[in-house]
């Protein structure tokens, strides 16, 4: 006789918020982000990875090395994704200001803090500059203009309407490396507060499992 597993928290979160997403209206989510949709599914990507959603029942799939969709059940990857979707209030997509700030900066008194996550992904990436730029480059990562002296400067494209910025630094014997990541000024008109921890573990844990496979 089989015996039922104990599903997870965040099992039981994810299917949640697939049925809250269902109550919303997905024509008008189509439109404002220009998304492409047949009659079964509605297509986006993220993190440059192919993904679609239900029109049925709202589960998440993607695909992942060419093998064809299967459900994706990462409590990170799905939250961000409903979040940036459902989020936003009205029929036009927010702007973006094009301003970038860290997230700490932009949430003056909120927490959790961003700086001691990172800095765990910033020790893992030391002298791997070239590997970490590759790796960003293969999410869609744009490389631009060293700010403030970063020894690596991208835009990554998180949705097809949503990037976020990542800068980094290696260290040497006086400085330890730093990584930060930028949010646009108006990225609280795009998804909540919490989520955008969700992102940028999911992030930056894709970047790892890219660093460590080459």
């Amino acid at each position: 006789m089989e015996v039922n597993k104990k599903r997870s928290n965040y099992d039981l979160q994810v299917d949640i918020a697939r049925k809250i997403f269902m109550e919303y209206d997905q024509e008008l989510l189509i439109r404002k982000f220009q998304l492409q949709a047949d009659e079964q599914w509605i297509f986006l990507q993220y993190l440059n990875t192919p993904c679609r959603i239900s029109r049925r029942d709202g589960r998440v799939e993607e695909e992942l090395h060419g093998c064809g969709f299967s459900e994706c059940r990462s409590y990170d990857t799905v939250m961000t994704i409903y979040d940036l979707l459902c989020y936003s209030r009205g029929e036009a997509m927010p702007v973006l200001f094009q301003k970038w700030h860290t997230i700490n900066s932009l949430s003056v008194g909120r927490s959790p803090e961003a700086g001691g996550f990172t800095k765990t992904y910033a020790q893992v990436f030391q002298k791997h500059k070239k590997e970490l730029k590759a790796a960003c480059e293969s999410l869609g990562g744009v490389v631009q203009t060293p700010m403030a002296r970063a020894d690596l400067t991208c835009l990554i494209p998180v949705t097809s309407f949503f990037p976020v910025m990542l800068q980094f630094w290696e260290g040497d014997d006086e400085f330890e490396p730093q990584l930060v990541l930028l949010w646009d000024e108006n990225y609280s008109s795009f998804l909540h507060f919490e989520t955008t921890f969700y992102l940028q573990g999911d992030l930056l844990e894709r970047l790892k499992k890219r660093l460590e496979r080459r």
